[in-house]
């Protein structure tokens, strides 16, 4: 073979090997279930109902230990919650920062 051949042939083992290893590594991130993400907020009394809430635009039942849940809440959980209100998270953060300052996002 030609060394032109073999160049080639190296690229293409080389984009394959990188394909797949980076399929490997999204395959490790494990995705949270909806149990695992509604654990923190309904160990919050009220939290749950105050989230709902706020879709409506109230955000009275906002309280600081339920802004610290849904702060500590994974990125992937509130399509998994909420899969009809994307925007949801953005919603109650901002309310939350706007009630708490000192709640950390």
């Amino acid at each position: 073979m030609e060394t032109k051949q073999i160049k080639v042939m190296f690229l293409f083992l080389y984009v394959i090997m990188a394909l797949v290893c980076l399929h490997q590594s999204e395959a490790q991130a494990p995705i949270p279930s909806s149990k695992d993400c509604l654990s923190s907020i309904t160990n919050v009394k009220g939290c749950l109902d105050a989230v709902k809430d706020a879709l409506k635009g109230h955000f009275k039942g906002l309280g600081k230990e339920c802004c610290h849940a849904v702060n500590g809440l994974a990125d992937d959980c509130f399509p998994i919650v909420f899969p009809d209100n994307p925007y949801i998270a953005f919603l109650v953060k901002a309310a939350c920062k706007g009630k708490f300052g000192d709640v950390n996002y």
